[in-house]
């Protein structure tokens, strides 16, 4: 809401053809903003919470943009489970596909070498280890509303990062790292056509959820 900030936005719209008048981009400009800082607090909430679970820890990558690395052959292969899902042939519970596509990851960079992997910068919205060693990491959404192509890149990015996060971690067995999407609303807009059921969670949902 800064003055520097709106006049940010000012040169921004000025420089566009529309038919809105420049006033009411502006403010939907500023709205976004506020959405986006609100996503922020959130992420920070969650890790406060977590850390006041004394059997719980904050890992130190939780909420940090990360250099990630992984294969090409894992990057091509993250894109063609995502191809595949979308096909009318694809069964309606992924749960099968998912563990193997996490399997076959875990596979694929065991047998690389470093040489062999790409890097990619990836947020990490919420990274956890319980006392007994699981790590838990957490994509976190604020609501369940986005339209299809940006429903598509959240669970795209979200493998992606798991995919790197395992190779960091040095993860053997996709038990060790447990992924979860997690949508602060309970709204609900699309089924679990990328990512089983059991690893979302959605807001109020969560105290029921069979995992804990």
């Amino acid at each position: 809401m800064s003055a520097k900030n709106i006049r940010k936005i000012v040169r921004t719209h000025k420089a566009k053809v529309h038919f809105i008048p420049i006033r009411y981009r502006i403010i939907g400009g500023v709205l976004q903003g506020l959405n986006i800082k609100f996503g922020v607090f959130i992420e920070q909430l969650l890790r406060n919470i977590v850390e006041i679970d004394t059997g719980v820890q904050v890992m130190e990558d939780s909420g940090k943009k990360i250099r990630l690395f992984f294969t090409h052959q894992t990057d091509a292969l993250i894109d063609a489970y995502i191809t595949g899902r979308q096909l009318p042939n694809s069964p309606d519970d992924c749960t099968e596909t998912f563990d193997a596509l996490l399997d076959s990851i875990l596979e694929i960079e065991s047998a690389a070498v470093d040489e062999h992997r790409q890097g990619i910068t990836k947020d990490v919205d919420g990274l956890f280890q319980t006392d007994d060693g699981l790590i838990v990491y957490t994509e976190l959404k604020y609501n369940d509303d986005h339209d299809t192509g940006k429903f598509v890149d959240i669970n795209r990015k979200f493998i992606k990062t798991w995919a790197g996060l395992a190779v960091r971690y040095q993860i053997q067995s996709r038990s060790q790292l447990f992924p979860i999407l997690y949508y602060f609303n309970p709204k609900k807009r699309y089924g679990p056509i990328y990512v089983p059921s059991k690893n979302i969670m959605r807001g109020d949902s969560y105290s029921s959820s069979s995992y804990t």
